[in-house]
């Protein structure tokens, strides 16, 4: 301990001085003098580990500089058919001074003038323009984007951009959404109004991601809800609501987003609630996100504040306590669920390359296990199943492949196990690709089912819930730029636990291995691919030095900086820790810092006297590095330390050298402070200088032989006293080792026989499990028998009801549609994503206005209900409601079956003029006949049963000019009855002569009209014979 103090006492003591000084120099009031703004003088450059206290400057010389406004909040708005009217509801009800700026996108045909601009102006008293190429948004203007090109934002300025698609896959809402979210961030806001199909909805995901704001036009009042159902579908719209009611909402928001960027909520007041948010998300959700990125946690809970138009956070979490519904839209909000198919193809090529090489490492019947964690709504699983798919058929491998998908959010599982996309998809998958791993629908896209076999589902927390394991590939893409480095640091363990020997890791472009670069190996550094290190290399623990280290030949002078200001020497205060450095360097001994085992954590010092590398592997032990005089004594020092708090000092070891013979003298201590370094050992290195013979000069030639002889015998009982010191040390510890030993062997003896019953438990256990697995296999071999037989009777089903040629629709409980048939789309106009609507919302192809009510009456007396409609175009149908009876004798909803009646009910009507005919011929005196459109008689009355004198059952269905040859030969009757059949057309006062043996000859007039017509064919005429009197001459 005096040792210490001598060598401590120096430092110290320049610590005390420099201290007074700095203490002498704080007088009240004191500040420096700033240097001149005309010409400062030039100050010495130093290197100080206190900031340099900057010049205060003087209010005239300080320009107010106003930090630059930002732009206008965007509006885009997209809108196709029926959306006019949803745009001039929009426009009506808005302000003229909102502050913002919208940008309306809808579908036109290209070549078509657009004369949506004066239509909207007449609405608004905004300017409304199309727009224009390089064009700056402005504030309260509205612009148009016209026909036949796509628009994009740099910088708040318009682009015009040529439009590159097809016309049947030309989503240009989606295209502008997309570049809006990209230019404005958080200022972006999006609007889907009224339309088909499902343009729009990749937009607003990609708005979402950029924490904008999106609102959907409320379904009921869209005259087409295509585009609001797909856009509300996607479970991330904020607002959903009529177009009336936006404006109000959006000023709402706006508002509240500019209260929140001046100083009505500061950052403090926000990090005081994060806790409690979390706390209340923890409690209510079952996840902590206490561990993720503050800076993104605060964004996505500040546009939750602007959503209900606070500002203030206190408010925001009282609302939070109120209505736990909020907490859960608050819950995905922080998920991010925003990814798109084939995301940067670039990387998607990167990985193709090595998997590649993964697969042709295998044997024909590959095997390929892929694990995607936060999979979101499932577009990079499939990109990555479809990618696996392609390098098999490619590579000639029969590849059984498993990817699991896992996320924390079940709703985005449910739309990911759906596997249906909207038709925008196809701005990210290549047309080859669609072709193969996708079924085209209605505006729509469905992931084939061979893909979606390869691919298992489950809602997982990934820093709670176990790994999946044996994995090739794991893509953890964009997720780990969420969560803070302590929680990345536990993560990357696990991945290397769960990947096999040479698995792939994929990360994002802007993620990086936060200290576990020696689990994984660089594979592509862009790209951030890895493959896992199948022995990772263990470092010791390196203590972070307490002192900057000092170079040996700095000189004192050198470790003085002064920085002169107008004459002033302001430096003095400023060198305390160096002059600490230069004394701690200067007098301090060599010094170690071990653990228990050796391992070397800290070293001051040269200790290249005393320790020297190992050949071979590199070690980090003192025992294996020191120097063979140095280790006995070394290791007996350590013992001793271990066995007690006391410092165990081991003296005159000796070391020869070139000037003569040192004594070290070995200091060791176990220490018990500070806490971080309790339980190391430190361990110290003293140099005794001892003179040889050789340099004592003539007085050591005078010295006398029995004085000689005295010292090397007094060294050599040194020495021998040293090693009977450190023989009884050892031996005591054997001693303890031994008994040590024997306990550890009866521990171990009654550990074996634990272990060997806890072994046969474990066979026990076993053979359960395999008997257990047996089942399971046969259940899951039982379980694909009957999806397999599922599979079949619902094709069946599908081809029987289609093959029926009746329209049939399947409702819930609730009227909602439930499944549909071919047929059905005919009638009641129906698309793939009806499924689940109301049918009430659905405008019906016939006129049956009471089929709702109808439909209820049926679920509440059970009883069938049959009525006849008929189809806008006059097709006649039979309306059948039926209850829908499950096989459980439960009743789940109603059928409704409309059954084409049209040919029955002309029929009918065929029939019933037949009779009025018939009634009427029989009525009449004068010969009448009923003719069809080949002049066979059909029916006659009495009259001209007389006049062609033969019985009405002889003459009905025989042509009239069979009746009796020459009675109307060579008159043109035959000619004018086909021209009535032909045309449709009525004859009037058509004489003719007739003869007949009976009757003889008479003149008569000939009246004929159709009684029937269809398509301007008569198919049954009138005939009417009236008797002319006798010409007399």
């Amino acid at each position: 301990m005096c040792g210490y103090l001598a060598r401590e006492g120096p430092r110290l003591a320049a610590k005390k001085t420099l201290a007074r000084r700095e203490r002498s120099q704080r007088t009240p009031g004191h500040r420096p003098r700033r240097v001149g703004a005309s010409r400062p003088e030039k100050a010495e450059a130093v290197e100080s580990s206190e900031p340099v206290e900057p010049a205060e400057p003087k209010p005239e010389d300080t320009p107010e500089v106003l930090a630059p406004a930002p732009g206008p909040f965007v509006v885009g708005i997209g809108a196709s058919a029926g959306g006019l009217e949803a745009l001039t509801a929009f426009f009506a009800a808005t302000s003229a001074d909102s502050g913002l700026a919208f940008v309306v996108v809808t579908h036109q045909q290209p070549q078509t003038p657009s004369l949506l601009p004066e239509l909207l102006a007449r609405h608004t008293r905004m300017p409304v323009a199309a727009a224009s190429d390089h064009v700056q948004l402005q504030a309260d203007h509205v612009y148009v984007c016209p026909p036949g090109k796509d628009l994009a934002l740099l910088r708040g300025a318009l682009q015009l951009m040529p439009s590159q698609t097809a016309p049947r896959t030309h989503l240009p809402i989606d295209y502008f959404f997309r570049s809006l979210a990209e230019d404005q961030k958080d200022r972006a806001i999006c609007i889907v109004l009224s339309g088909t199909g499902t343009d729009g909805s990749l937009g607003l995901r990609a708005i979402k991601g950029h924490s904008g704001m999106a609102i959907v036009q409320d379904e009921a009042s869209a005259h087409y809800a295509g585009m609001p159902h797909s856009a509300a579908a996607t479970l991330l719209a904020d607002y959903v609501l009529e177009p009336a009611k936006m404006p109000a909402q959006l000023l709402k928001y706006t508002r509240a987003a500019l209260g929140m960027g001046s100083a009505a909520t500061s950052d403090s007041e926000l990090r005081q609630a994060l806790p409690k948010i979390f706390v209340l998300l923890r409690d209510h959700m079952g996840h902590d996100f206490s561990d993720y990125k503050p800076n993104t946690m605060e964004r996505r809970i500040q546009r939750r504040l602007r959503v209900h138009g606070l500002t203030q956070p206190a408010a925001y979490v009282a609302l939070l306590q109120k209505q736990p519904q909020e907490l859960e839209l608050l819950f995905h909000e922080l998920l991010i669920n925003v990814t798109q198919f084939f995301r940067d193809p670039d990387a998607f090529a990167a990985l193709g390359k090595h998997l590649g090489a993964v697969l042709d490492g295998q044997p024909t019947q590959a095997s390929l296990r892929i694990w995607v964690p936060g999979c979101a709504t499932g577009e990079e699983p499939y990109s990555i199943a479809m990618l696996a798919l392609e390098l098999a058929e490619q590579a000639g491998k029969q590849l059984r492949l498993q990817v699991f998908r896992t996320d924390l959010d079940p709703q985005v599982i449910t739309i990911a196990r759906q596997g249906v996309y909207s038709a925008g998809i196809a701005a990210d998958v290549s047309p080859e690709r669609l072709q193969r791993f996708f079924v085209a629908g209605d505006n729509s896209y469905r992931i084939h089912k061979r893909v979606r076999d390869c691919v298992v589902f489950a809602a997982q927390n990934l820093l709670r819930d176990p790994p999946f394991t044996r994995l090739d590939v794991l893509s953890c893409r964009n997720l780990l730029i969420y969560l803070s480095a302590p929680l990345q640091q536990r993560l990357f363990p696990l991945f290397h636990y769960a990947l096999k020997p040479s698995g792939l890791l994929w990360l994002g472009s802007s993620e990086t291995l936060t200290g576990s670069a020696n689990l994984f190996a660089s594979l592509d550094r862009k790209w951030k691919l890895y493959t896992r290190c199948a022995e990772a290399a263990v470092h010791p623990p390196v203590l972070a030095p307490l002192r900057r280290p000092v170079p040996a030949d700095v000189t004192a002078a050198s470790q003085l900086p002064v920085v002169r200001r107008r004459g002033a020497m302001l430096g003095l205060p400023k060198l305390a820790p160096q002059v600490e450095e230069l004394l701690l360097a200067r007098f301090a001994p060599p010094t170690l810092i071990v653990n228990e085992r050796g391992d070397i954590a800290y070293i001051h010092g040269r200790t290249g006297r005393f320790l020297e590398p190992t050949s071979g592997e590199p070690k980090h032990n003192v025992l294996a590095m020191a120097r063979d005089w140095l280790r006995m004594s070394l290791v007996s020092a350590l013992r001793l330390a271990a066995a007690g708090e006391r410092e165990i000092v081991q003296r005159g070891i000796p070391i020869k050298t070139r000037d003569g013979v040192e004594q070290v003298t070995l200091f060791v201590r176990r220490l018990a402070d500070p806490e971080p370094l309790r339980g190391l050992y430190r361990l110290s290195f003293a140099l005794t200088r001892v003179p040889s013979n050789e340099k004592r000069g003539k007085r050591g030639k005078r010295a006398k032989p029995a004085a000689r002889e005295l010292q090397a015998s007094n060294r050599s009982e040194l020495e021998l006293k040293r090693t009977r010191e450190s023989l009884q040390g050892t031996l005591d510890e054997l001693q303890t080792s031994n008994e040590e030993l024997t306990a550890s062997n009866e521990e171990l003896q009654s550990t074996n026989e634990e272990l060997q019953s806890t072994n046969e438990e474990l066979e026990t256990s076993k053979e359960e499990l395999q008997s257990l697995n047996e089942e399971l296999h046969t259940l899951n071999a039982e379980l694909q028998m009957k999806m397999d037989e599922l599979a079949q009777v619902n094709d069946d089903m599908y081809n029987l009801l289609n093959s029926t040629d009746i329209a049939t629709l399947f409702l819930d409980r609730d009227l909602k549609v439930k499944r549909f048939t071919e047929q059905a789309r005919r009638v009641v106009r129906l698309i793939s994503s009806d499924v689940g609507r109301p049918i009430a919302d659905i405008v019906p192809n016939v006129r049956y206005a009471t089929l709702v009510e109808d439909a209820e009456r049926v679920l509440q007396t059970l009883c069938p209900h049959e009525t006849e409609v008929q189809t806008l175009d006059g097709v006649w149908l039979l309306a059948r409601i039926l209850p829908h009876q499950t096989s459980m004798n439960v009743i789940d909803g109603v059928v409704i079956t409309f059954v084409d009646i049209h040919r029955l009910k002309r029929a009918e009507q065929l029939a019933a003029s037949r009779t009025i005919a018939n009634s009427i011929v029989q009525t009449v005196r004068d010969p009448l006949l009923v003719l069809d459109s080949a002049l066979h008689v059909v029916s006659v009355n009495r009259a001209s049963s007389e006049l062609l004198g033969l019985p009405p059952s002889e003459i009905h269905g025989r042509s009239l000019f069979e009746l009796d040859r020459d009675a109307f030969a060579g008159q043109g009757l035959r000619e004018v009855l086909e021209q009535v059949v032909r045309e449709g057309s009525a004859v009037e006062g058509f004489e003719l002569n007739y003869r007949s043996e009976q009757a003889g000859a008479r003149r008569m007039q000939l009246s004929a009209r159709p009684l029937e017509e269809t398509g301007g064919t008569a198919e049954l005429i009138l005939v009417v014979l009236g008797q002319l009197p006798a010409v007399t001459h």
